[in-house]
């Protein structure tokens, strides 16, 4: 499923090529911006496939009670998002990340997954990738459970 079916194409961070090229997509903040952000490791740039897509917007609107719109959401694999660049552009107050592979450059965080951190001025939650809470019961509960202290 393409993710722009859920969410509105200029909310979005455009997806155009792998997260190693120097050509990686512009940060860009939603108008109606609510201070939180949705960030996630997915591959194949082409978009998510439906049940994860699904998942995503429950974890929205569900479990945050939010509108897609006004969240930043973007694949962190194929954009130039970091925790610092959205924290300073965006004053986010939320950060919620499916996935662990950039906490490889952070030299100094003390972050395990499913702990909720604070981090350049934000509550921070970082969990597992999409594809593990998709087919992970055990996965999935701890993840909403600590989703349910940060917001």
């Amino acid at each position: 499923m393409d993710i722009s079916t859920l969410y509105k194409e200029h909310k979005l961070y455009h997806i155009s090529a792998p997260f190693e090229a120097h050509d990686r997509a512009p940060l860009s903040v939603p108008e109606g911006f609510k201070g939180v952000s949705v960030l996630y490791e997915y591959e194949p740039a082409a978009g998510l496939p439906d049940d994860m897509a699904l998942f995503l917007s429950r974890v929205i609107e569900g479990g945050m009670k939010l509108s897609p719109a006004d969240v930043l959401t973007a694949n962190i694999c194929y954009t130039n998002a970091s925790l610092q660049k959205v924290a300073e552009l965006a004053h986010d107050r939320v950060a919620i990340v499916f996935g662990t592979k950039w906490l490889d450059s952070l030299h100094n965080a003390n972050i395990s997954k499913n702990e909720i951190v604070k981090l350049y001025g934000m509550k921070v939650l970082v969990t597992d990738t999409l594809d593990v809470i998709n087919t992970n019961d055990a996965a999935k509960k701890a993840f909403w459970v600590q989703l349910k202290k940060i917001v």
